[in-house]
């Protein structure tokens, strides 16, 4: 879920473009270590946290929820947006000096191991009676099973697409299904549930956030489940994240982000002002022992770090490394575009001591900056013009066509290996042939580098570029890397002749340059969210991936729209594996 402003803005990097002809479209990559000046060292910013405590509410078994729901009432909710800053007097024409362009290179793509929906809209308003856009969804891979979850259902499947459980909505599966009740009549809301197995220690996490309107208190809920996640009870824990000293709060959690290392579990929300002018906070760090959830201490500790900046910008979007294999600290990126404009620099944080949280003992935090290639906003994404029935239904015009594609050009979720921080965002891009900008990816492989315990500022890019594809948008990448280096991205796409789809990119081990465009799933209709004025759908808000720990696979989500008839919200979630 996202509540943010945007600003149609773009930037142009001059690069030397060569296009070639990919199964009908013309695809385009750049890589290339960052220029030296982004190795040059910088400052290093450091911050304090504090002590509290989170409970255990409860257990709950999956097999004992219901898996049919009550019959859609017909009600569509479609998330509203505030928050970020505006350009700030940037010029259109400065803005448009900066927008990256691409060149191209092809090779052969990993195969499709596995490949099924997921939850889908039509599942998601059965569990929960309303439809909702956009599904937000996220993926955890164990051994045997694929968890999916999406706002405001979790299910789980078999690796070759049979259901195992569910689908059910979060509401009974958390106790909180007064929060539903909340997020239907506008006295609350529970939103973005995150997923993630830890094969370190074979435990299964999910976590979802909810802001109770009324009490004026917000909480994240985490479920912990080190067994079998099907026929084995799961831990429930309540984290109070009000933060009521903060300016403007009780505040509202957005966008929790999940993270997990050797020792801890990272909860990274973004807090929203719900009082005064409704201003942004920052993003917020909270950390728990990851041994204290899985034993089922009842009281664990939790560090909070806010009121966390870095170069004079408040951190927006802050995202925690989910680790394969030891790291010597846990690692934090973010983008860094206060203006909502362009950007060429990178935040990069890093948090040590990290052992002793469950005895109280607070972890050191740092950052600094780096710089990187350029980078901007998005685009909105065109779509075919498709009828739309549920604008239609509701008295509006049935004509629409296009996509609400994302308010930022903020980071996707981080991926730490073999020594190396693997990520990438959204950018408007200018490829070569096409008359109007469109959205592509940037990618980043960084080198982070400790002294003393803290971040250094000879961390640095070691290699980056732009995915991007003629006459297309591609949304919401997902980065993994395998233990072997092959480099995939995933992202949905779309196009004025492309029903919105999903695909992804490989770059397999050895190899500089990326393969060509794959698709996992084409699209088959338009998307037919409503908005207040019948304009385009809500896409996003993320893709989401994880290596399989029983082989070389990985698995990604992303959305699409199948042709499933919805006449409100109509998005499907494409779950698939790939040979790493």
């Amino acid at each position: 879920m996202r509540f943010s402003s945007r600003s149609k803005v773009s930037i142009v990097v001059s690069l030397a473009a060569i296009v070639a002809i990919v199964a009908g479209f013309a695809v385009y990559a750049t890589f290339g270590k960052s220029a030296s000046s982004a190795h040059a060292a910088g400052s290093t910013f450091s911050f304090s946290g504090a002590l509290s405590k989170a409970k255990m509410t409860g257990t709950v078994s999956v097999g004992s929820l219901p898996t049919t729901g009550a019959a859609p009432t017909g009600k569509y909710l479609k998330y509203s947006d505030h928050g970020r800053p505006s350009a700030n007097g940037v010029s259109a024409a400065a803005v448009a000096a900066r927008r990256p362009s691409a060149k191209n290179s092809i090779m052969t793509a990993g195969a499709l191991l596995h490949n099924f929906d997921g939850v889908s809209a039509i599942q998601n308003a059965q569990q929960n009676g309303f439809d909702v856009e956009p599904p937000d969804e996220s993926i955890a891979v164990g051994s045997n099973y694929v968890i999916n979850t999406v706002n405001l259902t979790i299910a789980a499947y078999k690796k070759n697409g049979q259901i195992a459980a569910g689908p059910i909505s979060i509401g009974p599966f958390f106790g909180e299904n007064a929060a539903i009740q909340g997020f239907l009549n506008g006295t609350g809301v529970i939103s973005d549930p995150r997923a993630y197995y830890d094969s370190a220690s074979h435990t299964w996490f999910i976590l979802v956030w909810v802001t109770d309107y009324v009490g004026g208190t917000s909480h994240v809920d985490v479920a912990v489940n080190s067994s079998d996640p099907i026929y084995t009870p799961w831990n429930i824990y309540q984290i109070d994240v009000t933060d009521a000293l903060a300016a403007g709060c009780p505040c509202l959690p957005d966008f929790t982000i999940l993270g997990v290392d050797q020792y801890n579990v990272y909860l990274m929300p973004n807090e929203f002002q719900l009082s005064g002018a409704g201003g942004f906070n920052g993003s917020q760090i909270y950390v728990l022992s990851k041994a204290d959830l899985i034993s089922g201490n009842p009281t664990p500790n939790v560090v909070h770090f806010g009121g966390l900046s870095i170069a004079g910008t408040i951190a927006y979007h802050l995202q925690p490394a989910n680790e394969h294999g030891s790291a010597p600290a846990e690692y934090f990126m973010n983008s860094l575009d206060p203006n909502n404009t362009f950007d060429n620099r990178l935040g990069l944080w890093a948090m040590t001591n990290r052992a002793k949280v469950s005895q109280g003992v607070i972890p050191n935090l740092t950052a600094t900056v780096i710089g990187s290639e350029a980078y901007s906003m998005p685009q909105n994404a065109q779509t075919p013009v498709g009828f739309n029935s549920g604008i239609s239904a509701l008295g509006f015009p049935a004509q629409t066509s296009g996509l609400i594609t994302g308010d930022f050009d903020a980071l996707g979720e981080l991926t730490y290996i073999n020594g190396h921080l693997y990520t990438a965002l959204n950018t408007s891009v200018n490829i070569p042939g096409d008359t109007v900008a469109r959205d592509g990816i940037a990618w980043f492989d960084v080198m982070p580098k400790l002294s003393g315990g803290t971040i250094s500022g000879s961390s640095y890019v070691n290699d980056q570029g732009y995915i991007a594809a003629q006459g297309l948008y591609l949304l919401y990448p997902h980065v993994e890397v395998s233990s072997s280096g092959t480099f995939a991205i995933v992202f949905s796409y779309t196009g004025a002749s492309t029903f919105p789809s999903a695909g992804y990119v490989l770059r397999q081990s050895g190899n500089k340059n990326f393969g060509p465009l794959h698709t996992a799933a084409s699209g088959a209709a338009p998307d037919n969210g409503f908005t207040a004025v019948g304009g385009p759908g809500r896409w996003g808000d993320y893709s989401a991936g994880q290596l399989d720990p029983s082989g070389s696979g990985i698995w990604f989500a992303t959305q699409y729209i199948p042709n499933n008839g919805d006449q409100f919200a109509n998005w499907g979630n494409r779950l698939f594996e790939i040979q790493g």
